[in-house]
């Protein structure tokens, strides 16, 4: 099971790392894979349902503490699917497919 999430982040280069992080951190805690084809751009592997809902509650919280500088767009999770496109490596977002 998977997901995709993508978010813009409008800050100051610091804050805005410091928020970039903040967000990957969360994915990196409660996934079991991820890959990041393009900028900001993640496909998430994750091994139950309830954790898509535990992200989703996580990355609107650090939108709360960050209010207006962080917009985010989550998929709902799915199984299998094929990402087509034009990207040096497939190999990561195959592996998080699968």
């Amino acid at each position: 099971m998977h997901f995709t999430v993508s978010w813009d982040i409008q800050a100051e280069p610091e804050l805005e790392k410091r928020i970039h992080n903040l967000l990957l951190d969360t994915l990196k805690k409660h996934a079991t894979f991820i890959a990041e084809p393009l900028s900001k751009y993640f496909v998430v592997k994750i091994d139950i349902e309830p954790k898509w809902h535990l992200i989703l509650k996580m990355l609107k919280g650090v939108c709360t503490m960050y209010k207006g500088k962080i917009n985010f767009v989550m998929s709902p999770p799915m199984t299998g699917g094929q990402y087509n496109g034009e990207l040096r490596d497939w190999t990561k977002i195959n592996e998080t497919t699968k």
